[in-house]
């Protein structure tokens, strides 16, 4: 039974690649027409996934793989042209395997109705072939497909060779090995735990070395402490690089999410997608999905205009969406872009005003950033009325909520009958990260050392107010300045003649957080805080630093969120 269960296991995961490899595919055929190796990699996935849900016994699975392979088939052989209709069947049909994939995943033991779908798929293939096939399809073209079926010859000496490579690639795939996502977490937990234990004894050793100079017993726990360290960091690297994963696992399923969604509500438009290859965390992975699925159905929905108002204004009738991924740093940038309207920022004001989501004092004074901004709060939407896509008041506050757990932020830059653009930053890893500790009315806190881009100090002279926020320059330029104690508890401490500043930057932002006193750099493993405050905007989690003391680790860029609305300069 064990076997079995890994058969069926691994089963599950190459039919999920497969099934996650066509939608992409199924989309550049419709754009491009007639090509023979898209058709063909789309076969062989169907005649694998069928070949295997065989093997084991899962019948509906074979009925619906079977006869879209046979379309399929019918396609790349010339027989019948590719039209919109084979392609929405076979969609469908790929859509029921995920969800019957699924219910064997689930052991819920539930069923689908398929009659409906196999008889859409019947009609399919016993549709006649067509002259526009042929005009599609050059006769030679199919001439060379048949003869390659046909030739069934045994192979000759000279393809030998062929055989040896079909023998070490097979080789080369056993260096390969599944692992259980679960297996590899908890592998990353106890390099966590090692990390702390590895903080605490370097703060042992150079205690004792600091009280007992010259012992040889000290000097040999330093030494080893030292090698300690080295290892851990190589093993923790190690460990990040087996979570990475490439974008590529999200991003493929967008192709088809904008074919799906623009041919529903009668738009056209293309997705061009760069930087797929950049690989980031497992768990940062499995979240941004979601909020990049809202920003993309509100370009479509929202941003991208109809054909005929696009042409008016001498656009291309089709509508464009880029999707560019890379990393900056200890960042990953995603920038979502349209060619569409852009954001009506006045009327986002109306629609804030009308819900009772800003005052009308608010709605004179405020700034076209923190507006753009409005689109982010719960409830808040411009549809006249509810849709499928929109108009309920749920999705860009979904997109903020879900990229704020992750530690990171969203910035949105728009213009007029230019389009927008959703820039996402995010950081590599949410586990372990350098911390630059301070201290601030008498507590330490960690603050994540990627967006600190300085420190320095500053005199009471150096602080300024400008229309009730204070500010202080830095290289000629004016940078609000927030007090960490204040923000944290709401009471100040300006006592200090001397402050110390950590000039801080969260995408295109630069503002200034004054502490008491800069305590040192730290490696730190983040550990989420469950229960009453879970939801604060400027507490990222906790960690355990070297000398055991528990600390909160600082939020910037909630820091920034909440904050920066209210800064006048």
């Amino acid at each position: 039974m064990d076997e079995m269960e890994e058969i069926i296991s691994e089963f599950i995961t190459e039919a999920e690649e497969s099934l996650d490899r066509i939608d992409p595919l199924f989309v550049e055929l419709e754009s491009k027409g007639y090509d023979r190796d898209i058709l063909n990699d789309i076969f062989r996935s169907v005649h694998t996934l069928k070949g295997a849900a065989g093997f084991l016994g899962f019948q509906s699975i074979v009925d619906i793989a079977h006869r879209a392979e046979s379309i399929l088939k019918r396609l790349r052989d010339g027989e019948i042209a590719i039209k919109k209709s084979y392609i929405d069947v076979i969609l469908e049909s790929v859509d029921m395997l995920r969800l019957l994939i699924g219910h064997i995943k689930d052991r819920d033991g539930k069923e689908e109705d398929i009659s409906n779908l196999i008889n859409r798929l019947e009609l399919a293939l016993n549709q006649e072939a067509t002259a526009e096939a042929e005009k599609v399809i050059p006769q030679e073209t199919i001439s060379v497909i048949k003869t390659e079926e046909n030739n069934i010859n045994p192979p000759s000496e000279a393809s030998s060779p062929v055989i040896s490579d079909k023998v070490t690639e097979k080789k080369e795939s056993l260096q390969t090995l599944r692992i259980d996502v679960d297996r590899v977490d908890k592998v990353m937990n106890l390099t966590g735990e090692i990390v702390l234990v590895r903080n605490r004894l370097l703060n042992i050793a150079t205690y004792l070395d600091s009280r007992y100079p010259g012992d040889e017993a000290v000097e040999n726990l330093l030494e080893s402490v030292s090698f300690l360290d080295l290892v851990t960091s190589d093993m923790q690297l190690a460990v990040m690089k087996m979570r990475m994963q490439p974008l590529k696992k999200v991003f493929s399923k967008f192709p088809r999410l904008v074919r799906d969604i623009s041919s529903s509500i009668g738009k056209e438009v293309e997705l061009n997608i760069s930087g797929e290859e950049t690989e980031v965390d497992r768990s940062v992975i499995e979240h941004i999905g979601d909020p990049m699925v809202h920003i993309i159905r509100n370009a479509i929905d929202h941003g991208i205009e109809p054909v005929e108002e696009r042409e008016k204004k001498g656009k291309n009738r089709k509508g464009r969406i880029n999707i560019d991924a890379y990393q900056k740093g200890n960042q990953i940038i995603i920038e979502i872009s349209d060619d569409g309207k852009g954001i009506d920022v006045e009327r986002v004001k109306k629609k804030a005003l009308e819900r009772s989501l800003i005052t009308y004092e608010e709605y004179n004074k405020i700034s076209e950033e923190a507006a753009i901004n409005l689109i982010f709060l719960p409830g808040f939407s411009t549809a006249e009325k509810a849709t499928e896509l929109s108009g309920r008041g749920v999705g860009m506050d979904v997109v903020k909520t879900n990229i704020s757990r992750l530690n990171g932020y969203v910035e949105v830059s728009t213009k007029k009958d230019a389009g927008t653009i959703f820039k996402i930053s995010l950081p590599l890893t949410l586990a372990i990260i350098q911390s630059l500790m301070v201290r601030a009315s008498g507590i330490v806190y960690a603050v994540p050392l990627a967006p600190v881009e300085e420190t320095m100090v500053i005199k009471s002279k150096d602080i300024k107010e400008i229309a009730g926020q204070k500010v202080t320059i830095v290289r000629e330029k004016v940078y609000p300045l927030f007090e960490l104690s204040e923000i944290l508890s709401g009471h100040g401490n300006g006592s200090h003649d001397e402050r110390y500043i950590l000039v801080i930057a969260t995408g295109d932002r630069r503002f200034c957080i004054a502490v008491d006193e800069l305590v040192g750099q730290e490696e730190i493993v983040i550990k989420t805080i469950e229960g009453k405050y879970t939801d604060a905007n400027y507490v990222l989690g906790a960690t355990i630093t070297g000398d055991g003391r528990v600390v909160l680790i600082i939020d910037p860029s909630g820091i920034s969120r909440s904050l920066f609305n209210s800064v006048k300069i």
